[in-house]
């Protein structure tokens, strides 16, 4: 289960995780509002907006400057105020006949001097408009309809502190407010605000006081950021668990990885994990190339061997061996950085690079001067030896086949005064870092290796492949094409320590581990446009 859970979260961006953040609270968001909302099909909910004293006293006295409230001739000394607000929270409209009892409000401890109704429209301001009674020289009131039943204000046990409001048509999510004067009954605390309740009742739903809407907006955000921080707490639970670096150990106590000089330093790395993680088996890694490895691999099937093999997209695997595809590794041409020194205004090698066809002619070591001068020295391309896998990869994904058969091994040629050498035409070397060296210290050298082998060599820059630069999303969007499958063969059916460490190679913790290295694992290749760079099984 928490694999499940560390694999989804593993296979997020950041931009993902946040949206995932995002709906987690969206959905806290719906199931709150849910059960705010929709606790049965009629509902009415009320809050108090305001419920305070007119003029508040200090010390038992009463305030400079105190309002005078008067109503019908008489002050109000006592007098305080209640604004509420109703509102038809259900999920259907209000009709009269769904009142089984109007709707009431009692204020405990006051009496209800007088009421408005405010925010309603004016069908239902006629309905709830209160009956007023008039002094006895006043004048006569305005007529308000025959037909219309107005709100009242009773006095149980002779104190009218209740407001009875008759049965009224409210639609959905409408609402209104109700302005309330009331003053003190003599019988308690003129300053203590009343205490209010309901009554009433509806045909198939419910009267609730609720919290108010600040408030109810403020448990709904922390309902909401509990739900979603728990979200992402547990999948970053999960996501480390998973990242956890744990091999399974052997009876056997020597392995032997030996192959691609260009996976070469990857393995390193998980060579020296696994090692930590079982102290007394010895992983000796041996970089002499994908060919080399593979008849190193036949020549000794009875041993714990793994080959470590760069491939072309599309090859046949090894027959009569166990294929194990672990990821892709990225390639780059690099070149001296004296080699960009004739192009055009605004324009660099490194910004545009070269086309594949440019790249050709320079590696079949015909150098390449285009109309412009654009690179005044016939280059010296450097090359791998015959039997390597990044040579393969570059010669079948890059130039399309061209190439020398064959080139003499590159020599140091006289040193100038900035301590590199030079040479011209097609050299070769054997390995990863003798090509890097190569190109590091002789001017106008071009060559390729993994791309993220160049911060050590300070003269040595990528250069471009049809003005696409080397990165992850290139890649996985099939816009870049320098890149190799990783498949590390086994003699079939391999088991005991062989398969531990492919396992510990392959797992979640380990690929976090080389993250950011030029390689891209399995788990990073779901979701790549490029059908033939996909593992196995994803």
């Amino acid at each position: 289960m928490v694999e499940t859970i560390a694999d989804f979260f593993d296979g997020l961006s950041d931009g993902q995780l946040w949206a995932g953040a995002l709906v987690c609270a969206l959905s806290a968001s719906l199931v709150a509002f849910w059960l705010d909302r929709y606790q049965g099909w009629r509902r009415i909910s009320w809050s108090e907006v305001y419920n305070g004293p007119i003029n508040k006293h200090i010390n038992h006295q009463p305030p400079p400057g105190m309002w005078e409230i008067h109503w019908q001739g008489r002050q109000i000394s006592e007098g305080s105020l209640v604004m509420l607000e109703v509102r038809n929270s259900g999920v259907q409209t209000l009709e009269p006949e769904h009142f089984a009892a109007p709707l009431a409000f009692t204020f405990t401890g006051k009496r209800v001097v007088h009421f408005k109704v405010r925010d309603a429209d004016e069908p239902l301001e006629a309905t709830l408009r209160p009956q007023v009674p008039a002094p006895a020289d006043a004048e006569p009131a305005d007529d308000t309809g025959s037909g219309v039943r107005q709100a009242t204000v009773r006095a149980p046990s002779g104190q009218a502190d209740t407001i009875v409001l008759p049965a009224f048509t409210l639609n959905r999510r409408d609402w209104f407010r109700l302005l309330v004067l009331l003053e003190d009954d003599g019988a308690g605390s003129s300053a203590k605000p009343p205490k209010i309740t309901s009554d009433g009742k509806l045909k198939g739903g419910s009267i609730k006081k609720t919290a108010g809407r600040a408030r109810r907006r403020l448990a709904t955000a922390i309902v909401v950021t509990l739900v979603a921080a728990l979200s992402l707490g547990t999948g970053v639970y999960a996501n480390n668990e998973s990242l956890k670096l744990d091999a399974t150990c052997s009876q056997a106590r020597r392995l032997t990885v030996t192959g691609s000089t260009a996976f070469s330093p990857l393995a390193h790395q998980v060579k020296e994990a696994y090692e930590e993680q079982c102290p007394e088996t010895d992983v000796v890694l041996e970089a002499n190339g994908s060919s080399k490895g593979l008849e190193e691999l036949r020549s000794n099937t009875a041993a714990e061997t793994i080959a470590m093999v760069d491939t072309v997209a599309g090859q046949e695997p090894e027959k009569g061996l166990g294929a194990h595809n672990v990821g892709v590794i990225v390639f780059a041409v690099v070149a001296n950085q004296s080699l960009a020194q004739d192009l055009g205004p605004g324009q660099s090698l490194w910004d545009r690079g070269l086309t594949q066809d440019q790249l050709g002619q320079i590696f079949a070591g015909g150098g390449f001067r285009n109309e412009n001068g654009r690179l005044a020295e016939t280059p010296v391309a450097v090359v791998r030896d015959h039997g390597s896998g990044t040579r393969d990869t570059f010669e079948g994904r890059v130039t399309g086949g061209k190439g020398t058969t064959s080139a003499p091994p590159c020599t140091a040629g006289p040193t100038d005064s900035t301590g590199s050498t030079g040479s011209t035409g097609v050299c070769s070397v054997s390995s990863t870092m003798e090509l890097l060296d190569y190109v590091n210290r002789t001017e106008n050298a071009i060559g390729y290796a993994e791309a993220d082998a160049l911060p050590f060599f300070p003269n040595v820059r990528t250069v471009p492949i049809n003005g696409t630069p080397p990165t992850k999303d290139n890649v996985l969007d099939g816009d870049y094409p320098f890149w190799a499958s990783e498949v590390l063969y086994t003699r079939e059916g391999a088991s005991g320590l062989t398969l531990n460490f492919l396992d510990f190679l392959r797992s979640r913790g380990v690929s976090k581990l080389l993250e950011g290295r030029g390689f891209l694992p399995c788990r990073e290749l779901r979701d790549s446009k490029v059908d033939e760079m996909r593992c196995d099984g994803d």
